[in-house]
C-alpha cells in the first residue's frame, strides 16, 4: 500500500477567493481530455486524490441514431490499448466500431501505390474506425464510475494563474489557481491543458507556438457504397493534386469520407446536388485525367525491375463505387506545434500541444499517446515521492512526446506538400519511392509500428 504525501500549501494570494481545490484539474473534455481525466483517476496511487474535469459545454447525453455521424476517428492499436486499460473499449465494442484490415494508398498522377495489411485469418486490424460520439460516450461512462473524479459541465475559465518557478526549485511552492467566469477559484497541484488548438492553458504558459492554416478544407460525409465481394474492411486513400480523398469503412456498405479540397471549392462541394457530388467523388477515385503518361511508363519499367528479384505484387483491387451520400460538412485544416508542452505545474496534451493535417489519421492518436505518457509520469511523481507538478517528471513527459509527435507531424506535413503538386519530376520521385516502399516489407512494418 503506497503512502501518499500531503498536498502543498495553497497560493495565499488567492486563498480567500477559493471555494474548492483539487490535486489535478483537467481543462477541456472531448476525447483526449476525458481520457486524460480517466487515466489519472484510474491510477492506484491517485485513489485518495481529487481530480476535477472542466468541460465548457453543457452536459449532453449522447444517443446514437441509426444514421452514422460524419465525425469519426481511426484509432490505432496503441489507442485501443489505452481505451482498453481505462475500461472504455468494451463499452465501445458493444456499440459500433469497424475494424480496418487493409489500407490502399495510391497516386492520382500515376499508377503507383502502396498496400498495408496482409490477407489471412490471423491478420490483426490496422486500426478501428469509430464515431467520436461513441468514444466520448464510453469515456463518459468510465468517468461516472470514478469516485475520485468530479466533472463540471458548463465550466468556463476566465484565467489561469500559474505560479513562478525558481531555477533551484523542483516544483513551485505555490499552486495553480483556475479562475472561472463566475468568480470561483480552484487551486490545483497540476493543471492538464486539453483545451484544443486555441488553448488558453498554452497561452497562460506563454510558450511559442508555430502554426498555419492550409489553403484547404476537409469535406466529411457518410457514404453508401457498392462494395466488391461484399466485405468493406479496406481504407482507401488517393492523393490528388488538390488534396487526398479517403474512404474509411463503417459497415458492410457504408464508409466515412474525408476529402481535402481547396478552400474556394469547399462551400460549393457541401451545397451541390447529391448526384453531382457523387459523380465528382467517383471521378476523384477512378479518374485518370491527372495521370502522367511519362511517369506511368517509367514506373511500369521500375515495377518489372522490382518483380525480378522480389515476390510479384498481387493484382490491384479497385475501390468501391459511391452510390449515396449524407451528412456533408466542411472544416478548416491547419498545422500547429507548441515549443513547450509544460509550464510551472502545467502540462499540455492533444491539440493544445499539436495540430496535424488529417491525411494520416494521426490527430487523436497523438493525443491518446500523450495521455498514456502523462499517466506514467504522474504515477512516477506520486509513487517516487516527487510530488504532483515536479518539474523533472514533466520534462520527461515533454521529451518523450515531442520526440514522437514532431517526427509524425513533420512527416505528415511533408506528405501534404509532396502530393499537392503535379510537377513531373516530383510525381516521378514520389511514385518510384512509394513503389520501392511497397516492395520493402520491413520498411512498411516500421511505418505501421510508428503509427500504431
Amino acid at each position: 500500500m503506497l503512502r501518499l504525501g500531503t498536498r502543498g500549501l495553497a497560493n495565499t494570494s488567492y486563498c480567500s477567493f477559493s471555494s474548492s481545490s483539487a490535486d489535478v484539474v483537467v481543462a477541456g473534455g472531448g476525447m483526449v481530455g476525458s481520457a486524460a481525466a480517466a487515466a489519472l483517476a484510474k491510477l492506484a496511487c491517485m485513489q485518495n486524490r481529487k481530480i476535477i474535469l472542466l468541460e465548457a459545454a453543457p452536459e449532453k447525453k449522447i444517443v446514437l441514431t441509426p444514421e452514422y455521424s460524419n465525425r469519426v476517428s481511426a484509432l490505432s492499436p496503441s489507442s485501443v490499448g489505452l481505451l482498453s486499460k481505462l475500461g472504455a473499449w468494451d463499452i465501445m465494442q458493444k456499440s459500433r466500431v469497424s475494424p480496418v484490415m487493409k489500407m490502399r494508398v495510391w497516386d492520382g498522377c500515376s499508377k503507383a501505390g502502396i498496400v498495408f495489411g496482409e490477407d489471412g485469418d490471423n491478420q490483426e486490424p490496422l486500426s478501428h474506425l469509430v464515431e467520436n460520439d461513441v468514444t466520448v460516450g464510453a469515456l463518459t461512462d468510465v468517468l461516472s464510475g470514478c469516485d475520485n473524479l468530479e466533472v463540471r459541465y458548463g465550466a468556463k475559465v476566465k484565467k489561469y494563474h500559474l505560479p513562478t518557478k525558481e531555477e533551484s526549485e523542483s516544483r513551485p511552492k505555490e499552486e495553480v489557481v483556475v479562475e472561472l467566469e463566475g468568480g470561483e477559484m480552484i487551486e490545483t497541484s497540476l493543471l492538464v491543458g486539453a483545451d484544443g488548438f486555441r488553448s488558453l492553458v498554452r497561452s497562460s504558459i506563454g510558450c511559442d507556438y508555430v502554426g498555419w492554416e492550409y489553403d484547404q478544407m476537409g469535406i466529411v460525409a457518410t457514404l453508401v457504397l457498392e462494395v466488391q465481394g461484399g466485405v468493406n474492411s479496406t481504407a482507401w486513400q488517393r492523393f490528388l493534386p488538390t488534396g487526398p480523398v479517403a474512404l474509411l469503412p463503417l459497415s458492410g456498405n457504408m464508409s466515412s469520407l474525408v476529402w481535402t479540397v481547396n478552400k474556394d471549392m469547399a462551400r460549393e462541394m457541401v451545397e451541390m446536388d447529391q448526384e453531382v457530388f457523387i459523380a465528382k467523388l467517383n471521378k476523384a477515385l477512378f479518374g485518370k485525367d491527372d495521370e502522367n503518361s511519362l511517369v506511368n511508363s517509367v514506373s511500369e519499367g521500375f515495377g518489372l525491375f522490382l518483380n525480378s528479384f522480389l515476390p510479384s505484387q498481387k493484382q490491384e483491387e479497385s475501390p468501391p463505387i459511391v452510390k449515396g451520400v449524407a451528412n456533408r460538412a466542411a472544416f478548416p485544416l491547419g498545422f500547429g506545434h507548441s515549443s513547450r508542452y509544460i509550464g510551472p505545474r502545467a502540462v499540455l496534451v492533444g491539440d493544445a500541444a499539436h495540430r496535424v493535417h488529417p491525411l494520416a489519421g494521426q490527430g487523436v492518436n497523438l493525443g491518446f499517446g500523450d495521455v498514456d505518457s502523462l499517466a506514467e509520469v504522474v504515477e512516477g511523481m506520486v509513487v517516487e515521492g516527487g510530488g504532483l507538478g515536479h518539474h523533472e517528471y514533466l520534462c520527461q513527459y515533454e521529451t518523450d512526446r515531442q520526440r514522437h509527435n514532431l517526427a509524425t507531424m513533420v512527416g505528415v506535413d511533408c506528405l501534404q506538400k509532396l502530393y499537392c503538386t503535379s510537377n513531373t519530376p516530383m510525381v516521378l520521385a514520389r511514385s518510384l519511392g512509394i513503389m520501392a516502399t511497397n516492395a520493402a516489407q520491413p520498411v512498411k512494418k516500421l511505418i505501421l509500428q510508428h503509427a500504431g
